[in-house]
């Protein structure tokens, strides 16, 4: 069975034949169905990467099969292909998020090849990220690969749109798995997530590469700021704010040059903990940043109350930015907001210039995508950084 493989679900035959079409010009592996009896046995047996899924078909529709895929712990991504009305249809985005799935995006009905192809090819133009479904990993090999130094950080530019300077990087976790090859954290961050020591573990090793590998740079002159992933399960651990401390001593960081990154919904798990751990995290002059803001269901007032000094735009909102003028005003009340609060506001996933330029004229800090290169290796970001400044 290939690595790249697409599940269609929809009633309409022509439908499915021309996504699976597209599919098969690309060389990804394809399956259809229409039928509700079937579709969990075949889901769980083709494990797709990419869903499409279109929300009305006569024997079942599109929030049921919703369900399902939860019930499945699906994290393929999901494509919603309708010709609906596109309040409804960002609704069921929305309502699909809110299930824990990962939904990427919609194919407007009727179906153009060329971005039925384009949305193929963003999901599909890298080594596949192989998922949990697709590699069992167990809980002792984790744990031993966290031990064995397998986990590799890898790092996405930031770039300051006053200056056009890159300002800093954002840490993001792979594992180098001797069989399975490289690992993106679906295949693991959820299991880590199940097992406080694992989790806890695997954070600070994230938190000490990165500044490994900035020392490294510092030799060569390069000082930014690093981004890096705190899962909220840590902010139940009153030492967590010493322990981070102790490794900026321990490699010579500038505690104003660390930015901690907490999902929106994971600083609300418990207010009054984390609202400890963060204000003695500031007291050290550790920034922190609210991760995916907008995708939570937070209290405008709780997040004001708590000591942040960064926003970062959740993707889907930029990423539909210049097609969803729902999405566009989020972003732009987001950056408003941000700005009134006195916070830096990142965009992430900024993919086009279009983007960007629309992002810089409504006042946004940082952008952060695949516009300027994917998430890369330590060795990879210098030579790019290299050549992005002689450009």
């Amino acid at each position: 069975m290939s690595d790249n493989r697409v599940l269609i679900i929809d009633d309409d035959p022509r439908i499915c034949r021309i996504i699976k079409r597209v599919a098969d010009d690309l060389g990804v592996e394809s399956r259809t169905t229409d039928d509700p009896a079937l579709f969990e046995s075949v889901n769980l047996g083709f494990k797709p990467n990419v869903i499409f899924l279109d929300l009305q078909m006569p024997k079942i529709d599109g929030v049921e099969l919703l369900r399902k895929l939860a019930e499945q712990q699906s994290i393929a991504a999901i494509i919603v292909a309708s010709g609906m009305d596109k309040s409804v249809i960002e609704t069921t985005l929305e309502l699909g998020k809110s299930m824990g799935l990962n939904m990427s995006g919609i194919l407007q009905k009727p179906i153009d090849i060329d971005i039925t192809k384009e949305i193929l090819e963003r999901h599909f133009d890298v080594p596949i990220k192989r998922s949990a479904q697709a590699v069992k990993i167990s809980r002792e090999e984790l744990g031993q690969a966290i031990e064995n130094d397998e986990l590799v950080v890898y790092y996405q530019p930031q770039v300051n749109f006053e200056t056009s300077q890159v300002c800093g990087v954002e840490a993001l976790v792979r594992w180098q798995h001797p069989s399975h090859g490289l690992l993106f954290p679906d295949a693991f961050i959820a299991l880590a997530e199940k097992h406080q020591d694992l989790i806890t573990s695997l954070t600070y090793k994230v938190l000490e590469t990165a500044m490994k590998d900035d020392a490294a740079r510092s030799e060569r002159g390069i000082e930014l700021k690093v981004s890096v992933n705190f899962s909220a399960k840590l902010f139940h651990d009153l030492s967590l704010p010493d322990r981070v401390e102790n490794l900026l001593n321990t490699f010579g960081f500038e505690a104003n040059r660390l930015i901690l990154e907490v999902t929106e919904s994971g600083a609300m798990e418990d207010p009054s903990s984390s609202m400890d751990i963060l204000t003695r995290l500031r007291l050290k002059n550790i920034q922190l940043s609210i991760d995916d803001f907008g995708t939570g269901f937070s209290s405008l007032v709780q997040l004001y109350r708590l000591p942040f000094t960064e926003l970062k735009i959740d993707k889907s909102f930029v990423m539909e930015a210049m097609k969803s003028t729902e999405a566009a005003s989020i972003a732009r009340i987001t950056i408003e907001l941000g700005h009134g609060l006195g916070l830096k506001v990142v965009a992430e996933g900024v993919e086009d210039k279009e983007t960007y330029d629309w992002l810089k004229t409504n006042g946004c800090d940082i952008a952060q995508g695949y516009y300027f290169t994917r998430p890369v290796a330590a060795d990879t970001f210098l030579n790019w950084l290299e050549d992005y400044r002689l450009a």
